[in-house]
């Protein structure tokens, strides 16, 4: 069960990550994807595009964070802290790297959005819970569910 939690939690975020237009997606009007075999990666370093005006931009950075957040505290009580923290990291810079293949802008800023979520889903989990609780998140309850 914890294997299928985890891949559907992937599975959706990859709908996300590969459709080649996010907009189009969100508002219903079209799902596709678009693959380019040779991406730039040279992409990844941009930031040029970065517009805190746009409520789009910012709406979309949030839901970033936000995915990532959900995800760690998920992933921390099916597993353990770390092993959300580790599969947080490989999501996030994963997912960046393979949006390139697929007509969207991946970014290490991006990156940095998305591994916020892990960590402020680390900090909730750690001031949420009490010191007898935190041993137990770290290492991970060694119980099978």
């Amino acid at each position: 069960m914890k294997f299928i939690t985890a891949l559907f939690l992937i599975v959706a975020f990859s709908l996300f990550t590969f459709t080649s237009d996010l907009l189009s997606l969100l508002t219903g009007d079209y799902i596709g994807l678009t693959f380019r075999p040779n991406p730039d990666f040279s992409d990844l370093l941009l930031y040029n595009d970065i517009n805190l005006d746009s409520k789009f931009y910012v709406v979309t950075k949030i839901g970033h964070a936000f995915y990532f957040f959900i995800f760690t505290i998920i992933m921390t009580f099916m597993y353990r802290m770390r092993t959300a923290i580790w599969w947080g990291a490989a999501l996030t810079v994963s997912s960046e790297i393979l949006q390139l293949y697929f007509m969207r802008s991946g970014r290490i800023v991006d990156m940095m959005y998305d591994f916020s979520g892990v960590i402020a889903g680390i900090i909730f989990l750690s001031v949420i819970s009490g010191p007898s609780k935190q041993k137990q998140f770290v290492e991970g309850n060694r119980r099978k569910m």
